[in-house]
């Protein structure tokens, strides 16, 4: 009988498991070392499976990447986060350290600003002082009771002026020509007598009316513009570009102390 033989069933192919698959490089790399003897007949296990030597020569694909994913690279590959305690100490002294929320102060070149200022300011701080002196010492009650009489009075408002006679109630002193303040109504008509009262009898100024909230508002205001002067005085002469902080506090402290001792030589004056 003739015919072909029966060939052998091949056996079906079983899968490998995670710890039997074997990472396979070149030849040019070396074979892979071999596995002992007493782990041959042992399970594949997560223990027993064969370590692959990688050569550390060998080189790194070129990826490209982006300009900004490259300098993000950079920076981390030079950041002091890598480097030794000496190498951090060596290079601390270098870097320049910034005091984060704040800036140089440039001192000032050009002298005659400042100079011009100071002294615009210190004339207007002796005009202001000088205005609120007398109306302080009034609303204070420091002063001589009296009458005014009206000799003359031109325009309204702001631009009024009044001058006229004034004397005391007891008698003690007259001043025959004085500028007269508050002038109001009817007294403002030549020959009208006012109660008015005067600080001195060396002021040229008689103040018609009680001390109301006109006069307190006279010399507050007359005040306030005499430190916003002190304030102009130290920001216009670079008070707060100096170096040092006592150097900065003593010039503000100066800039300040000039126009009130200007008021307070007014008011000494006035009184």
């Amino acid at each position: 009988m003739t015919g072909d033989a029966p060939q052998p069933e091949e056996p079906p192919q079983r899968e490998l498991t995670t710890g039997e698959l074997v990472i396979i490089e070149p030849e040019a790399r070396g074979a892979a070392p071999d596995v002992p003897d007493e782990l041959e007949d042992q399970p594949p296990t997560d223990r027993n499976r064969p370590t692959v030597v990688i050569d550390p020569h060998r080189p790194l694909p070129d990826v490209a990447v982006s300009p900004e994913v490259e300098a993000r690279l950079e920076r981390m590959e030079n950041s002091p986060f890598w480097m030794t305690e000496t190498e951090r100490a060596q290079a601390e002294p270098a870097t320049p350290v910034h005091h984060p929320g704040r800036r140089r102060r440039q001192p000032a070149h050009r002298p005659l600003g400042p100079l011009t200022a100071l002294v615009t300011l210190s004339l207007l701080a002796a005009f202001f002082g000088w205005v609120s002196a007398e109306p302080f010492w009034l609303a204070a009650g420091h002063g001589k009771d009296g009458y005014a009489t009206t000799a003359q009075c031109h325009g309204d408002g702001l631009t009024q002026r009044c001058a006229g006679r004034f004397s005391t109630a007891d008698g003690s002193f007259t001043a025959p020509w004085v500028t007269l303040l508050g002038i109001t109504g009817e007294s403002r008509e030549p020959g009208a007598i006012t109660p008015a009262r005067m600080v001195s009898p060396s002021s040229d100024q008689a103040y018609a009316g009680p001390a109301g909230t006109l006069m307190h508002l006279r010399w507050v205001l007359g005040f306030l513009l005499v430190l916003t002067c002190g304030y102009g005085i130290a920001q216009s002469t670079g008070a707060h570009r100096l170096e040092t902080g006592m150097r900065r506090r003593r010039a503000v402290l100066l800039s300040f102390a000039a126009p009130i001792l200007l008021q307070l030589g007014f008011l000494a004056a006035a009184f």
